[in-house]
């Protein structure tokens, strides 16, 4: 189907509107089809014309491509809000692990607090009496106390003399050539290395047997 454009003319135009459709007439071309409005109302129309005229598959397929877009709409704007939620999750659990961190901190170091008062406590008698076996015996029930305080937050000494040396956790110092201890023996410990849990948090410092070659 041919689609005749409709194109607004004033009144004074007619004449020339009225030529040049002879001359189309002339050559065989389709002429304009005459509107008298504005501009504007010409575009409406042709809009209109455009639509009624098209196939009822193309008009299927822009249907279609419409709602394609409005969906595609939706889902951005879902997963902008979703961006947004999970953004203030991540906030949330960060600020509750640092109050837990926190709280946590707080009650072991009262509990060490505890300890120090009675360092001060055992220093303070042996200064009055100046006599040094009350302070070596307050030092040795303070030692099990501050103990058992780290034991029970899961810290523990590695276990170093007599022992086979293990670089992940012992840090060799020193190696000694003697047919004394075994080969790859731990002889001494400079330094007491310590476990939070399964993890060294301080490698022992030892001193370590090697037979000569």
């Amino acid at each position: 189907m041919t689609h005749k454009r409709k194109i607004p003319i004033d009144s004074d135009e007619a004449p020339a509107q009225k030529e040049r459709d002879k001359e189309l007439a002339d050559t065989g071309a389709v002429p304009e089809e005459v509107f008298h409005g504005s501009p504007e109302e010409a575009d409406v129309v042709a809009e209109s014309e455009a639509e009624r005229v098209l196939p009822e598959d193309v008009r299927h397929l822009v249907e279609r491509c419409e709602a394609a877009e409005k969906r595609a709409e939706e889902e951005h704007e879902n997963f902008l809000r979703a961006v947004a939620d999970f953004d203030n999750y991540r906030r949330r659990v960060r600020v509750e692990l640092d109050q837990a961190r926190q709280f946590g901190l707080e009650d072991f170091i009262i509990r060490l607090l505890t300890v120090l008062d009675n360092f001060e406590r055992a220093i303070k008698t042996a200064e009055e009496i100046k006599d040094f076996d009350p302070l070596h015996g307050g030092v040795v029930l303070i030692l099990r106390q501050l103990w058992d305080i780290l034991e029970k937050e899961g810290v523990r000494p590695i276990e170093t003399e007599g022992r086979e040396f293990d670089p992940t956790k012992h840090e060799a110092v020193m190696r000694v050539e003697t047919d004394e201890y075994p080969d790859n023996v731990i002889i001494e410990e400079f330094q007491k290395g310590y476990m939070l849990g399964d993890k060294v948090v301080r490698p022992s410092m030892v001193k370590v047997a090697r037979h000569p070659e």
